[in-house]
C-alpha cells in the first residue's frame, strides 16, 4: 500500500527565496573590506588619523564602488553606511603613554591640549563612552577623596614623624602587660569559677547549662529590694539595673557575702596542747569559693519544690536574689567568721607562735 501524500513533506523540498540574489562584483567567499571612519576631530574641524592609515580619497572611492555595486532591488539598509560617531578599529589607548593612562585613571579628566602625549577633547569623549576612564563627576569625587585621605594622614603625623593615630579602633594596651595577658578568656572569671564549683561527676557542660539557666532566671525576675541592714559592695548600681546585667548580678551577690579572712587552728601553739586560733587573709578566688560553698550548702538543706533539670538552677537563682535582698542566712555565717577573726587578731604576734615555728 502506498504511503499517504503529505503537503508538508512536499513543501520541505522547495527552496523559497524572498528576494532575488544580487551577485557583487568581487570574488566569492571573500569578506568585504572594512571601511575606516575617523570620528575624532581637532577643535579647528580637521580630522585626525594615524600616518599609516588610509587616505580620505581612498575611503571615498571605496564608498562609491560599494554604492555602485549595490543592485537596484537591494534595500537601502544593505548599503555600506556607517554612523559618524562609531569608534574605529584602532583604539586610542594603544597610542598613549603609561603616564597619561595613569593620570586618566586616577587623576580625573585631562585638559585638552595638542602637546605630545595629550588627548584632544574628542578623544577624551570617545574614551568616556568606551568606559576606559571614569566620567568627570566620578573622577572629581576620587580626587577629592584622595586629597582628604592625604590631609588626614598629614594631620595624624606629629612633628617628629611618629604616627599618633595608626588606625586602631581601640587604644593599644599599656606595657608592662599583666599576668595572663596572652591567654584568651572564653568566659567571665566569676562565671568560670561558679561553673566549676557547680560541676558534679566531671560534667562541665551540665554545670554551664545550669549557670545559663540561672542567668536567664535573674534576667526575667523583678528587680530586688535592697536591705539597709546588709549593705552590698560600694559602687553597686541601682536595683533596677541588675536584671539588665545578670553577670554583674551574680558577681555582686558572691563578693558581698564573701569573707575577708578565715581562722586557722594551730595545734600546740597555745601551750599545754591547746590550739591557737590565728586569722589568715584570703585571696579573691578563695573568698569567692567560700561564698559559693556557703550558698550551695544552704540550697542542699532546703526542700525541693519540684522536679526536672531546671529546678536546681532555679533554687540557685532564688538564693542569689535572697542574698542581694539580705534574706539569706549566708550573711550570718559571714558575720560569725569576721567576729572570730576579730577576737583572734591578738594572736598574730604571739611569742608562743614564734616558738612553734622554730620547733
Amino acid at each position: 500500500m502506498s504511503p499517504k501524500t503529505s503537503l508538508f513533506g512536499a513543501c520541505r523540498a522547495l527552496a523559497v527565496r524572498t528576494r532575488p540574489f544580487v551577485q557583487h562584483g568581487r570574488e566569492p567567499f571573500r569578506p568585504r573590506p572594512a571601511i575606516s571612519r575617523w570620528y575624532s576631530a581637532e577643535p579647528n574641524g580637521s580630522s585626525t588619523r594615524p600616518a599609516d592609515g588610509p587616505s580620505k580619497g581612498n575611503n571615498t572611492s571605496s564608498l562609491k564602488a560599494n554604492s555602485s555595486s549595490t543592485g537596484p532591488d537591494e534595500p537601502l539598509s544593505t548599503k555600506a553606511t556607517q554612523h559618524p560617531n562609531q569608534a574605529s578599529e584602532t583604539s586610542h589607548i594603544e597610542t598613549l603613554s603609561d603616564a597619561t593612562l595613569e593620570q586618566m585613571l586616577y587623576g580625573g579628566r585631562l585638559a585638552t591640549s595638542n602637546t605630545e602625549g595629550g588627548l584632544t577633547a574628542a578623544q577624551e569623549d570617545a574614551l568616556y563612552r568606551e568606559g576606559t576612564i571614569p566620567p568627570p563627576e566620578e573622577a572629581a569625587a576620587l580626587v577629592a577623596t584622595a586629597q582628604a585621605v592625604e590631609a588626614a594622614a598629614k594631620m595624624s603625623t606629629s612633628e617628629g614623624g611618629n604616627i599618633q593615630n595608626p588606625g586602631h579602633k581601640f587604644g593599644l594596651p599599656k606595657k608592662p602587660y599583666p599576668d595572663g595577658f596572652n591567654l584568651k578568656q572564653r568566659y567571665h572569671p566569676v562565671l568560670e569559677q561558679f561553673s566549676r564549683l557547680l560541676m558534679r561527676d566531671g560534667k562541665l557542660s551540665v554545670a554551664q547549662r545550669n549557670v545559663a539557666t540561672v542567668m536567664n532566671y535573674l534576667r526575667t525576675a523583678p528587680a530586688p529590694i535592697y536591705s539597709p541592714k546588709f549593705p552590698l559592695l560600694p559602687g553597686t548600681p541601682p536595683a533596677s539595673h541588675l536584671p539588665l546585667n545578670p553577670v554583674l548580678y551574680i558577681t555582686i551577690a558572691i563578693d558581698s557575702v564573701a569573707p575577708l579572712l578565715k581562722v586557722r587552728n594551730i595545734a600546740g601553739a597555745g601551750g599545754g596542747g591547746r590550739a591557737l586560733e590565728l586569722p589568715v587573709p584570703l585571696t579573691v578566688r578563695q573568698r569567692r569559693r567560700m561564698a559559693v560553698k556557703w550558698i550551695l550548702d544552704i540550697i542542699e538543706k532546703k526542700p525541693s519544690k519540684g522536679s526536672g533539670r531546671n529546678q536546681f538552677p532555679h533554687r540557685i537563682a532564688e538564693e542569689i536574689i535572697a542574698v542581694v535582698e539580705g534574706r539569706s542566712s549566708v550573711w550570718e555565717k559571714r558575720k560569725q567568721v569576721h567576729k572570730l577573726g576579730t577576737a583572734a587578731r591578738a594572736n598574730v604576734g604571739s611569742r608562743k607562735l614564734k616558738v612553734k615555728k622554730k620547733m
